[in-house]
């Protein structure tokens, strides 16, 4: 099959158009251009967090690329800091966002891809509560800082055409690995990535968050481990 952009050799299919590696990497530059100035964050001049499990170093880098590509005239300072995959994929993002919250940034980068939202959403469905669905979206803020997922529509499958992504996505979590192969394995086309967001929106909208790790709550102002965790700081 040819690229519909250019007449290449076709080979990756990103949002419904076959491309070639050339043109979907210019696809994919455009998404994360285009999140940048639908999410509002003035940039210019600031100093940023790019922070990431280590299941998500590769991501990580590309997008430091991309964001660097795209800022190139706002003097954008961009900070790595990679903390670590736990058994649970909620511990995972608990740690990374409470380690956000201590970093001086206000505004802070995440690499998680569309794959791991759509995955994350079916993880979560037994168990609302205390999970972390409200990083799913293009922004996201906890106290004074801002959150950004320049990549949160856009699957691993859709960027086949970068070089530096050697391999895929294998959290320590094994029920979160089942869950992100299945979507894998029958969603070939990508598009079912892309149908989640509104949806999601609508359960956050049921709930509030955790002023603390911005987990999902029901009442009160923090979660339940956050409350032990700060009575317990309290005490000493």
């Amino acid at each position: 099959m040819k690229c519909v952009n250019c007449g290449g050799q076709g080979e990756i299919l990103v949002s419904g158009k076959i491309l070639c590696s050339r043109c979907s990497r210019q696809e994919i530059f455009h998404r994360v251009r285009r999140n940048l100035s639908r999410s509002g964050v003035n940039l210019k001049e600031s100093k940023s967090l790019l922070i990431y499990p280590s299941f998500y170093r590769e991501i990580a880098e590309l997008l430091n690329v991309l964001l660097a590509k795209t800022c190139v005239n706002c003097n954008l300072t961009i900070r790595y800091l990679e903390t670590d995959s736990k058994s649970s994929i909620n511990l995972t993002l608990r740690e990374l966002l409470l380690q956000a919250n201590k970093e001086p940034e206000k505004i802070v980068f995440l690499p998680f891809t569309a794959d791991f939202f759509s995955s994350y959403l079916v993880y979560s469905s037994t168990s609302i509560v205390g999970s972390y669905l409200s990083l799913y979206g293009l922004t996201f803020n906890i106290s004074e800082k801002t959150f950004i997922s320049p990549l949160y529509d856009t699957p691993l499958s859709e960027m086949k055409g970068f070089s530096e992504l050697t391999g895929e996505l294998k959290t320590s979590d094994e029920t979160f690995n089942t869950i992100l192969n299945w979507f894998r394995s029958n969603f070939s086309d990508n598009e079912v990535f892309h149908t989640f967001p509104p949806s999601v929106q609508v359960i956050i909208n049921k709930f509030n968050k955790c002023r603390r790790c911005g987990a999902l709550i029901e009442t009160n102002e923090y979660c339940k481990a956050c409350s032990t965790e700060l009575s317990l700081e309290t005490k000493e």
